[in-house]
Parts: structure tokens; sequence; C-alpha cells
């Protein structure tokens, strides 16, 4: 079965963290254009929900770990 490697990284080409990486196996068959769309479907509703998640992860730490962003600072 095919499968498919995705690794978030930061502007500088490294792992946004520890889990960045996550590999997805294509189901199905894969062998008719009608397989294929299926199984990028079922891919696209598994794979982008955890790619953002990561994202908001991210995004969090940083907001906590810098008070000037979070306003209370002046």
């Amino acid at each position: 079965m095919p499968r498919i490697k995705v690794i978030v990284e930061d502007d500088n080409g490294l792992p946004l963290t520890d889990t960045a990486e996550c590999i997805y196996v294509l189901e199905g068959s894969c062998e008719t254009l009608d397989d294929i769309d299926e199984a990028v479907e079922r891919f696209k509703n598994t794979a982008l929900p955890d790619v953002e998640k990561l994202l908001l992860q991210q995004t969090q730490k940083q907001f906590v770990a810098d008070p000037l962003k979070r306003g209370t600072i002046s």
C-alpha cells in the first residue's frame, strides 16, 4: 500500500517537534481512479486535522512563552 510521510518543518527546515513527522498509509487498492480518490480523501480527513492541531499547539506555546504577544507588557 502506498504511504505518505508528512513532516511539518519550521522556516529553517527543522521539524517543529519530535512528533512533527507522521506516516499515513493510503487505504484501499489504489488501482483505479475511484480507489485513489477515496484513499486521498481519507488521507486528507485524517492528516489535515493532525497538522492543524500541531500548528495550533506550536502557536499556543509561542504565545504563552512571549508576554509581549499576550499584551501583558507594554
